[in-house]
């Protein structure tokens, strides 16, 4: 459970998982599986500041939860995301969980 008492607007959504780093970490974690920081610093073969700033931003926001088991911290994605903001992430998966999609590449417009 998010341990955030605020409302998730749309346009923090939007602005949170525009960056590349961050929407692969929600893809990794969609599944309601938990991971904790130095596996995420491993599949994504980044830093661990650098992992540890992107799972603030999206824990800060109320995507992520995360539950401390002595040392360690598990993140996982809410479970009490507002219905409107579940679909978006339940479509947002979908679409770059695709085969056709790299979310590396930017949008052709």
């Amino acid at each position: 459970m998010s341990d955030n008492n605020f409302t998730i607007r749309p346009i923090e959504l939007f602005k949170v998982l525009s960056d590349p780093t961050r929407l692969k970490i929600f893809q990794i974690l969609f599944n309601k599986e938990s991971r904790c920081v130095g596996e995420l610093v491993e599949i994504l073969d980044q830093p661990q500041p650098t992992i540890s700033r992107h799972l603030n931003h999206l824990k800060k926001l109320g995507i992520l939860s995360c539950v401390r088991d002595g040392t360690w911290m598990w993140y996982e994605v809410a479970d009490d995301l507002p219905e409107w903001c579940q679909e978006i992430l339940d479509i947002t998966y979908k679409q770059i969980s695709s085969k056709d999609s790299d979310i590396s590449k930017p949008a052709e417009v």
